[in-house]
Formats: C-alpha cells, structure tokens, sequence
C-alpha cells in the first residue's frame, strides 16, 4: 500500500482556523472582546446548532447575554479571521430561534462548510464537559467556569478542572486486497465500519488497535499505520485511525460487542462508494470511518 494515505477533503470536525486565545481570557479582556462590533456568538440548544444554509448564525454577544442560558453562560471559542472575537451559547429556549435552524451535528453536519463545522464541533464539546463536571472530583463541591469556558475551578478547594479529551483508535483490518468491517448491535440494516476502542491507560495506539481486534474479532493484528485523526465531539473524543495488517482471514467474534463482522473485497468497497454496489452502508461522510475507507481505495493506485 502506498505511504501517501491522505483524505480527499479536510476530516470533518477538523481544520479549526479559529486561534484559541489562551493568554486573552482575563475577566476584564472578555468583557472588552464581547463589546467589540466584530464579535459574534453561534448558537446551540441541547447539543444541536443553529446553522444559516452552510454556515452557522451568529447573533451580537451583548444580545445573547440577556437570554435564558444553560450553564456557563457565553463561552470564548477563541479569534477568527482577522481577529474576530467569536463565542458560543447554549439557549434554554429554542423557540427564539428560527424554524428548522437547528441541525444535528452528528446526522446532519455535512451540511455545514468546514469551518463551520471544526467551530461547531469544539462548542459542542466543550458544552458536553461543562454539562457532565459541576462538581470537584477532589472534594465534592460545586465548580464555576472561568477564563470564558476554558476551565472550572472549585469554590471550595481551588482545584482548577480542565475539559478531557479521550483517545480511541479505529482501524481498518486489512488481509491481502480486504478489509474487516464490523457492525454494532442495534445499527441499521446493513451498516458496516471500521472497528474502534478506546485506549487504556499504558497503552500505546497500536497496542490498543491489537487488544481490540483480538478482543471482538479474534484477529492477530500487527504493521499498524497511522493515517490521520479527528475530534469527534459525541461527546468529546479523538478518533485515531490506522490500518493494521491481519495474519490471516479466521474471524471470531465476540457477539457482546458485535453483531457481526465480514471481509469486503476492494471491489465491494469501490462499488459501495461509488453508488454501483450495496455490499454494505457506507459509513457517512462526517465519520473518519469514511475517511479510512476513501484512503484505503486511493491508496490501490499509488
């Protein structure tokens, strides 16, 4: 297989050109960047974004401010362009917004432009950690946000909480001209993708990869290429992807994990993608899934 595996389009959820202004989140210098006329705040409403066709809706801070918000209220997602102060909100009432703006990120995303996308996607995550973390894991007590969302900090004990991102490997298996897809229980008739696993603590990526495809498909893996990653905000993780060579085609299955695992020939796969054959669904195009696959058959002519 050639080394070039490069995606035909930026993975989705990635390719932020937003800077992150770590140093520019003192109470008094957020107040001052949410007062600029250049700031503008996107919308959220229970994990769901307000989107405008393929770019989301800004509405001005100040007036964002003055509504019902879930908790912590305005977050700074950091510079734009050239130096636009963008933020995000999570509304309690949708209803103050228009019809159909909000969209599902994870059904719907490909909507979007892939900017709008990246800025969508960290929002989210960032909404999620906040969402699940009011409290100190060291004493117990109630944390408040600070720095514009980029940390909670415990009233009690001072102990400063950062938002986590959780690493999972997910990885095509292939043999000879093949690959090995998987389907979860409960997927749809005929989804199949690549299998995936978080990594555990003192794992490397590609240990990970060789625990879970024995584990759920009895496959001996080895050779594990890295291809590329994605953040994955459902709810804040970072899908590595790899390919990983099997020593041979003996599947066993573990039915606690998966429904089902079957070998698709590089044909199969073309034809799925190419809308001429329907060996399986193909996985949708918000999914690094997807992205592994249009690698792998790119990679057959170089």
């Amino acid at each position: 297989m050639d080394n070039d595996f490069m995606p035909d389009c930026p993975i989705p959820f990635a390719g932020s050109q937003v800077d992150f202004a770590e140093l520019h989140r003192s109470e008094a210098k957020l107040a001052e960047l949410q007062a600029e006329s250049r700031a503008s705040t996107i919308l959220l409403h229970k994990g769901q974004v307000a989107s405008d066709g393929p770019q989301l809706l800004r509405a001005a801070p100040a007036q964002v401010a003055a509504l019902p918000l879930y908790d912590p209220g305005l977050i700074f997602l950091g510079f734009e362009g050239d130096g636009d102060p963008v933020f995000a909100a999570s509304l309690r009432d949708d209803s103050l917004l228009p019809p159909d703006a909000l969209i599902d990120l994870r059904l719907q995303g490909h909507r979007l432009a892939a900017d709008a996308l990246a800025l969508a996607g960290r929002a989210r995550s960032i909404f999620d950690w906040h969402r699940t973390h009011p409290f100190c894991a060291q004493c117990g007590q109630a944390t408040v946000s600070s720095e514009g969302g980029a940390k909670r900090v415990c009233g009690a004990c001072e102990t400063e909480h950062f938002p986590r991102v959780n690493p999972v490997v997910i990885f095509l298996i292939e043999h000879e001209d093949s690959v090995l897809l998987g389907r979860g229980h409960g997927w749809p008739p005929g989804f199949y993708s690549a299998l995936a696993g978080f990594v555990s603590p003192g794992e490397t990526i590609e240990e990970a990869a060789s625990r879970e495809g024995l584990e759920e498909v009895g496959a001996v893996l080895s050779g594990h290429r890295y291809l590329f990653c994605q953040p994955w905000p459902f709810p804040s993780q970072l899908m590595i992807g790899l390919v990983s060579q099997a020593r041979d085609k003996r599947v066993t299955i573990d039915k606690k994990e998966l429904e089902d695992a079957r070998w698709f020939s590089r044909a199969d796969v073309s034809a799925v993608f190419s809308k001429t054959g329907e060996a399986f669904m193909r996985p949708p195009r918000t999914t690094i899934a997807h992205q592994l696959l249009k690698a792998w058959l790119g990679s057959a002519s170089g």
